[in-house]
């Protein structure tokens, strides 16, 4: 027997789904507005974005009329870097029954998106468009071409990308004395290795990311192997030097083990911002210009310290 908490949702849902059919087929015009911007091959398709990622390439390259509507997470400073451009565009709040009242010609989802009702989508003539989740920098290549050719702007995104390109390659003219090796350490001993955002950063920043030696993704490392490694470096996702190498709850009490206490000193111990790690692409040239100059400082005070001593 169905429960009542069961029941209501189902009522709930068919709530929702009667009052988009209704905006739709009772909103003077809407259909035959679509469908004729739609059909006008000067029309540039007005976009709403369901992608944190893709958020920052329509900042970049779309035409703000174009912009619809941006994620939450891109007013979220602890996820997006470019929070101040953001607060330049409207925000979605991710229901549909919103989204279609903005007709928009397409919705940009990603990997983690709830699948959107396909037979509805269908009949409004919504172009769905996903983004994958990069895991380096040339994978977002691509994708921002993706996007550029989808909203009828792949002229602007490949300049956008010869940029980016170009930041990139400034941030790497600095080239480090000597290849440091690096180990993300996180809570309940995860690091990440080959085909991670981070290892993409730490490599093209002219460093060595030990995590690889899991063969793994992402995946745990007993402190034990991480001693017997001996990273020149630990490297943290925070901006609080005081908080990340000490215990919060159990799942991060490896972190104040005495023995990876004692193995990094200040200098050892880095770290860079959450929000040019969440994203391939954009903020990669931030994360590796980022990278080069915490490395290069570190590197200062360890022999300026060693001199006074």
């Amino acid at each position: 027997m169905p429960t009542k908490i069961m029941v209501n949702r189902k009522r709930e849902t068919l709530i929702a789904l009667l009052t988009v059919i209704i905006i739709f087929f009772h909103t003077p015009g809407m259909a035959d507005q679509s469908e004729n911007l739609r059909n006008n091959k000067t029309h540039l398709p007005r976009v709403v974005s369901l992608n944190l990622c893709a958020d920052a390439y329509l900042m970049a390259f779309a035409k703000p009329e174009q912009i619809l509507g941006l994620t939450r997470q891109s007013s979220d400073p602890t996820l997006s870097a470019f929070v101040e451009e953001a607060s330049n565009f409207p925000v979605s709040g991710g229901r549909m029954s919103n989204i279609i009242e903005q007709h928009p010609d397409i919705i940009i989802i990603n990997n983690y998106s709830p699948p959107p009702n396909k037979a509805l989508i269908d009949r409004l003539g919504i172009k769905i468009v996903k983004l994958d989740a990069a895991n380096s920098y040339q994978t977002a290549r691509a994708e921002i071409l993706q996007l550029g050719k989808a909203i009828h702007r792949l002229e602007a995104a490949k300049a956008y990308l010869a940029q980016l390109d170009k930041e990139l390659e400034y941030a790497r003219h600095t080239e480090l004395t000597y290849m440091p090796s690096i180990i993300n350490y996180q809570r309940r001993g995860i690091v990440v290795g080959e085909t991670h955002i981070l290892d993409d950063i730490i490599q093209l920043a002219g460093a060595q990311n030990l995590g690889r030696d899991t063969g793994r993704t992402i995946g745990p490392m007993s402190l034990e192997n991480l001693i017997r490694l001996q990273p020149d470096y630990v490297l943290s996702i925070s901006e609080n030097d005081e908080q990340t190498l000490k215990a919060r709850d159990r799942g991060s009490e490896i972190l104040s083990h005495p023995a990876l206490q004692k193995m990094f000193s200040a200098e050892r111990h880095i770290y860079i911002p959450q929000n040019l790690t969440v994203c391939a692409g954009a903020t990669t040239p931030k994360a590796v210009a980022h990278l080069i100059e915490t490395l290069q400082s570190s590197q200062l005070s360890a022999e300026t310290r060693q001199i006074s001593e």
